[in-house]
């Protein structure tokens, strides 16, 4: 039997609104300790995604929005250390008050519960990204990192020995 992205996911997923501020982003992120989120708007439907890297460049006045905005699903000591050591996290005042909507990228690779473990793998391969949001008829309902497909593999692995 083929592993399904549905047997690995995790879920239910943490979000933010398109209308949350910036401000409330970073303390979303940092209370879960995650990296970035899908954005939803007010129907709950998935509209784009923020990360650190984007709150990264906020922070240094870049605001270009790349074409594909992903990161690790989970934050790193280190990322963490030098995101204090340097600022990173304090982007000017008034850019606190700025909804996410206008921060995120629209530009969202996702997968269903049905497809393929492999396939999914090619996709964070080819993309060069860290985590895919699963979706149901436009609404996240769950997200697979590169963690989650070393630890299926890992568990399958050992249970063979």
């Amino acid at each position: 039997m083929d592993l399904v992205v549905g047997d690995l996911m995790t879920s239910p997923v943490i979000s933010a609104h398109e209308d949350m501020t910036v401000k409330e982003l970073i303390g979303l992120l940092q209370d879960n300790q995650i990296s970035g989120v899908p954005v939803v708007n007010a129907s709950g439907n998935l509209v784009g995604v923020v990360s650190i890297t984007d709150l990264i460049s906020l922070g240094a006045g870049i605001e270009t929005v790349p074409e594909i905005s992903e990161s690790d699903f989970h934050t790193s000591p280190a990322m963490d250390g030098l995101s204090r050591a340097s600022g990173l996290f304090e982007p000017e005042e008034e850019l606190l008050d700025r909804p996410v909507g206008g921060l995120m990228s629209p530009n969202v690779i996702t997968a269903t519960e049905q497809t393929p473990v492999g396939e999914i793998a090619d996709t964070m391969v080819t993309h060069r990204i860290h985590r895919i949001i699963i979706v149901r008829e436009d609404v996240a309902v769950g997200i697979v990192s590169i963690t989650d497909i070393l630890r299926t593999l890992r568990d399958r692995f050992l249970a063979r020995r």
